[in-house]
């Protein structure tokens, strides 16, 4: 299994660049990180290539301020604007959110279907994946929509797109839905990235209810051959506790 460590939650206090090379340090495969806009990319990607690390996923620029469910003519300019950022960092990987709840009933599952159907064509032309992701909307992102696996697994089958998949954030469908072995091992071609952290808390993934020795498993089993990543706040020493994360989900 392959590693990617998102470097913006961890390392505090460590400027922002030289967190890939102690990521590269630590044994990771890759880094990932938030917002593209805020960095420079060119540098990244420079940094990481020195580093003999991959960029495995950003988010689309301000994925909080830009999200998929906003008019169609603003996602796609969005991603346009993403494009050279995402492969300045040799990235070809981005991360979309849905938009919060605004309304009763089912409000937005239709408008995403048709903007990650219009962004799946220029994605295809740029060989960039674009995971759209469930996060929960108990602790951590109250009146999120998309606080679902089953409902992100329904709109990627609608668009019908090899570079249109699901992030699943093992943290996050914890918290909202469980079983998530079965979702892994039903939908694993529909995954195109995973997010992992101890649950509840998100820090130390041994510090948790979920067996990752467990749910990895399943995931290689199933033929998962992308990134793991690992987007989680230390409750120690960054140095320390991304060592001890690492020896634990390496030990099965």
């Amino acid at each position: 299994m392959k590693y990617s460590l998102c470097i913006e939650p961890i390392f505090e206090g460590v400027d922002f660049y030289d967190r890939i090379k102690l990521a590269a340090e630590a044994g990771l495969d890759a880094i990932e990180l938030w917002d593209p806009t805020v960095y420079d990319c060119d540098r990244i990607g420079k940094l990481a290539q020195e580093a003999g690390l991959d960029v495995a996923i950003s988010c689309l620029g301000d994925a909080w301020g830009n999200r998929l469910s906003e008019e169609s003519g603003a996602v796609i300019e969005n991603f346009r604007k993403a494009v050279p950022l995402l492969k300045a960092m040799g990235c070809t990987s981005a991360i979309g959110l849905s938009g919060d709840v605004d309304g009763p009933g089912d409000t937005q599952k239709n408008i995403l279907i048709y903007n990650l159907k219009r962004i799946a064509e220029l994605a295809e032309k740029e060989g960039i994946t674009v995971c759209i992701e469930a996060l929960n909307s108990i602790n951590d992102h109250k009146g999120y929509y998309l606080n679902s696996t089953y409902t992100a697994f329904e709109i990627v089958k609608c668009v019908d797109s090899p570079y249109v998949k699901v992030l699943f954030d093992l943290y996050h469908m914890q918290v909202m839905e469980g079983n998530l072995v079965e979702n892994v091992r039903k939908n694993i071609g529909l995954i195109g990235h995973f997010h992992s952290a101890g649950v509840p808390g998100r820090n130390e993934h041994f510090n948790g209810e979920t067996a990752y020795a467990f749910v990895q498993k399943a995931i290689e089993e199933a033929g998962y051959d992308r990134y793991f990543g690992l987007e989680y706040w230390p409750t120690y020493d960054s140095e320390k506790s991304i060592a001890d994360v690492m020896a634990y989900l390496k030990k099965r």
